[in-house]
């Protein structure tokens, strides 16, 4: 092997040539892209990532931790993901589980004081049933943004779902009542049938033991909540025995099984301004209740009925000419030493807007004290007129009764009593039930004076000489008798009937002959007088045959 050697031949190798520095291939480029790529990513994964919180529930139904990271719960907010768990723990009383979770940047005005969160999955509830979509995506954590301070990074969920306050628009109202009614805690609130809003909370007021629940009222239906508007509650099933007999009323089945409000802004009502959120109205146990509650005042008198009250109870309408205007608020036993006597007055509730009256004599209504005195006023003069409180039957099936203010004639004078704590109005026999009882006390009277052992026993006698008349020997021989005379004048009439025929064939037949005679005759005035001779001799020859045959 030879080697190259130089120009010189002195065997040496040659040098290297020196040129400047080009510039770094264009490989090296595909490294350094990599490199800020990933730090992109990694700033952007930075720069996306949102604080930790910690959401308590009870327990942990639903909620998953899985290996990786696609398998663990997410948090979503209109169904677009926001965060997921990242743990999932017990609290240091093992009372309920703690679930960490890493939110999103974007989820940071989101998180305030009063924000909610709850597990979302397959429910099944009156109102039908919800979250089914989860059955193929798996259970998450819905949230509901608050409008607290932001900020907050530990919250408490929801064992069930949050009311759609929040979730639509709408306006919250707060119902008050003495009692707890039956509802659920989402139960719906209804305006003519449609419904409206539902029931977002129930709370019992620990100061007077009243119930507050709380109403969202979507929009745009808000509009119809008014300061004169009426709540009551429906159980989906009503039924009333009246004077108009049986009435019954049923909602859906929904409101049957978890209960509903029903409210109603009467026209009037609708004059006036809108009412704001966390208005305050009274929750009445029916509708009767309600829009008895439409009178502004109330005015009360004492009335005293002669007689036993059967039939009348707290609640018994007070009509005047038929139509209800007040009700009976008040029933006790009073003891009248002056006269050694047990009584039982009855307060009515009068509500003096029923009855109309003209401009001068209106009665006030937002002046209680104006309002009684000129109600005092208008019974005076209708107490002067003739009216009169007294007890009438309403249903006889059942024995209820009213108090019926009626115009008596020839009613004795009579004024307003000036008693305490309630004036007093005058009072007339009672009617209906006690007529009818006694009339009856009347009529028992009369039939237990008849002598009805003497009219049984000639009954009696009647009796036994009709069955002996019936029985004896000469009824029945006049019976075969009669029946033997009715045989041969049956006869006698078939042989009448058979001869009969001929007979007036000759008749019409010696008709014809005498007409034709008469005509003749009528012609020849001779022949008429003969025939006149002739008609008087035959006449007197029938004489003679009726007296022979006599």
């Amino acid at each position: 092997m030879s080697y190259p050697t130089g120009s010189s031949g002195s065997g040496r190798l040659p040098s290297p040539s020196l040129r400047p520095w080009a510039g770094l291939p264009w490989i090296w480029a595909v490294p350094v892209i990599a490199l800020l790529i990933a730090g992109w990513l990694g700033l952007r994964t930075i720069a996306d990532r949102g604080p930790l919180i910690t959401i308590s529930f009870p327990n942990a139904e639903g909620i998953e931790l899985g290996r990786n990271e696609a398998a663990r719960t997410t948090i979503r907010y209109k169904n677009v993901e926001l965060g997921r768990v990242v743990s999932l723990g017990l609290s240091d009383d093992q009372s309920h589980v703690v679930v960490t979770a890493e939110m999103r940047s974007e989820a940071e005005p989101l998180l305030r004081a009063d924000t909610k969160f709850w597990v979302v999955r397959p429910r099944l509830e009156f109102s039908g049933i919800s979250g089914l979509s989860t059955l193929v995506s798996g259970a998450y954590i819905g949230i509901l943004p608050g409008g607290g301070a932001r900020g907050a990074r530990d919250f408490t969920g929801l064992q069930n779902p949050p009311p759609a306050q929040g979730l639509v628009g709408g306006t919250s109202y707060t119902l008050t009542t003495e009692r707890q009614p039956f509802l659920s805690d989402t139960a719906p609130v209804y305006y003519h049938g449609v419904k409206v809003g539902e029931v977002t909370e129930q709370t019992l007021s620990d100061k007077d033991g009243s119930v507050a629940i709380r109403i969202f009222i979507y929009e745009p239906h808000n509009v119809l909540i008014r300061p004169g508007s009426q709540f009551w509650t429906s159980a989906g099933f009503e039924a009333s025995l009246g004077s108009q007999g049986l009435q019954i009323e049923t909602e859906s089945l929904q409101t049957l099984l978890s209960g509903a409000i029903v409210f109603d802004t009467p026209p009037a009502a609708m004059a006036e301004a809108e009412s704001p959120a966390g208005s305050q109205f009274t929750l009445y146990r029916d509708r009767k209740s309600a829009a008895d509650s439409g009178d502004p005042v109330r005015v009360f008198y004492r009335v005293s009925f002669p007689g036993p009250l059967h039939g009348l109870a707290i609640g018994t309408p007070v009509e005047l000419r038929g139509i209800p205007i007040g009700r009976v608020s008040a029933l006790r036993l009073e003891y009248d030493a002056s006269s050694d006597e047990i009584r039982v007055p009855a307060t009515l509730e009068i509500a003096p807007h029923r009855i109309a009256t003209e401009s001068e004599a209106a009665i006030p209504r937002d002046d209680q004290k104006a309002a009684t005195e000129a109600t005092n006023r208008l019974f005076e003069r209708l107490i002067a007129k003739g009216m009169r409180a007294r007890l009438a039957p309403d249903n006889l099936l059942i024995g209820s009764r009213v108090v019926d203010l009626e115009f008596l004639e020839n009613a004795e004078p009579a004024q307003l009593g000036q008693g305490e704590p309630y004036p007093e109005l005058p009072t007339a026999p009672s009617t209906g039930l006690d007529d009818i009882a006694r009339s009856a006390s009347t009529f028992l009277d009369q039939l237990a004076s008849l002598p009805l052992g003497e009219l049984i026993g000639g009954m009696r006698d009647m009796v036994k000489h009709a069955d002996a008349v019936v029985g004896s020997p000469e009824l029945k021989r006049s019976v075969k008798q009669l029946d033997r005379t009715l045989a041969d004048a049956g006869q006698f009439a078939r042989d009448i009937r058979t001869q009969a025929t001929p007979l007036l064939a000759k008749l019409n037949s010696a008709a014809d002959q005498l007409g034709s005679t008469l005509a003749l005759l009528g012609n020849d005035p001779r022949s008429s007088t003969d025939l006149a001779r002739t008609m008087s001799e035959l006449k007197d020859a029938a004489r003679s045959v009726r007296v022979l045959a006599d």
